[in-house]
């Protein structure tokens, strides 16, 4: 692969491509990589690449002229060229991996207040690194340009892409080096096995995990019901299904058939499965306030009926905060109609016994 790099400041670049994997890359030929000053472009005895924007406003814009004669000595006709700005496509691993199977780029680095929106035309495509704002696009162009090379073959374990961050939609497992305890922290005693096997499985397992809890947003179509067995075990199993959303619960491991796995974790990202599990939970539930309901009796004073109230509402908010995205709107509406009914009749009751409560105090007054 050849790289160029457009850019009014090359020697931002010098320690980015002397150093670490990318000089060991560019040593043993497995990319080019060219720095090229636009300046060097301009016109103009004073080498000018920036101009004052029509329409007013603060800044400068750069020029056309250098830009476009830059990009047009160095481009073939299998060249891609990539212009670094806040307004293109968000970059991911993704991107990375399509952008390393091309032969030739050409990095383009904004300064200034942008480009004339006229340099668009000869751009085959927009990166943005994030939604923030630096002062110019050598920083993204390093960010592009290391992410691409890595992938190169032969620029690092070809084995290493696939336990990376992001390789298919999920986060690194966690890792471990010496010593083997550090201020009373262990490292996990499936990694000391030697069982390759069940540190795979593991490892994978983890990825998952930790995924969902600081990244749950990459998983959209992704696994996910895992079962960890005992961690002293470290004996793992995995089931991958297609899934939209999630939900943590702790397994209460009181079983007493042998073919049941006792797990330390589960997680249950199945929409079926969850549902019916909630469903079951929230019926459960309402039958219990349901007994509570009917075991308040005509003695009853009204304070009784509305600490029900009260755990009924506390319930109702929390099926609303936390359930009906699982549940889905129809049975959501349904169920919050049900409780609905029981306050109405908790309220009825309660004010009931408030008005035979003060006939009872009048009568007994006259």
């Amino acid at each position: 692969m050849k790289i160029d790099i457009l850019t009014l400041f090359p020697n931002m670049f010098d320690g980015f491509l002397g150093e670490s994997i990318i000089k060991r890359a560019i040593d043993t030929e497995k990319v080019q990589v060219g720095v090229h000053n636009i300046r060097d472009y301009a016109k103009d005895k004073h080498k000018r690449v920036d101009d004052t924007p029509y329409g007013g406003g603060a800044g400068m814009i750069m020029m056309c002229q250098p830009i476009f004669d830059a990009v047009e000595s160095i481009r073939n006709k299998k060249t891609k060229v990539v212009l670094l700005t806040p307004q293109g496509v968000l970059y991911n691993q993704k991107l990375a991996t399509t952008l390393s199977k091309e032969e030739h780029l050409i990095f383009l680095c904004g300064h200034y207040e942008g480009f004339d929106e006229r340099v668009t035309s000869i751009v085959d495509m927009e990166i943005s690194i994030g939604d923030y704002v630096l002062t110019g696009g050598e920083l993204p162009s390093m960010v592009v340009a290391d992410s691409v090379i890595r992938l190169l073959p032969g620029v690092i374990d070809d084995k290493a892409h696939q336990i990376e961050s992001f390789y298919d939609n999920l986060l690194d497992h966690p890792n471990y080096t010496k010593p083997r305890t550090f201020k009373g922290m262990r490292v996990p005693d499936i990694l000391l096995t030697g069982h390759h096997q069940n540190i795979d499985k593991w490892r994978q397992t983890e990825r998952i995990i930790k995924t969902m809890q600081k990244r749950p947003d990459l998983i959209t179509k992704k696994v996910t019901y895992c079962l960890v067995k005992d961690a002293r075990i470290g004996n793992i199993a995995i089931i991958n299904l297609l899934i939209l959303d999630g939900m943590d619960i702790t397994p209460r491991n009181n079983a007493k058939r042998n073919d049941v796995i006792s797990v330390t974790k589960m997680i249950l990202i199945e929409p079926s499965f969850i549902k019916k599990v909630i469903k079951t939970k929230v019926e459960k539930k309402l039958k219990i306030f349901i007994e509570r309901m009917h075991e308040l009796d005509e003695d009853d004073d009204s304070t009784s009926a509305q600490l029900l109230i009260f755990d009924i509402e506390k319930y109702k908010k929390y099926l609303i905060d936390h359930y009906i995205g699982y549940v889905g709107l129809d049975y959501g509406d349904l169920i919050i109609k049900k409780i609905q009914l029981l306050l109405n009749e908790l309220m009825i009751r309660k004010h009931l016994h408030i008005n035979n409560s003060s006939k009872e105090t009048r009568g007994r007054s006259m």
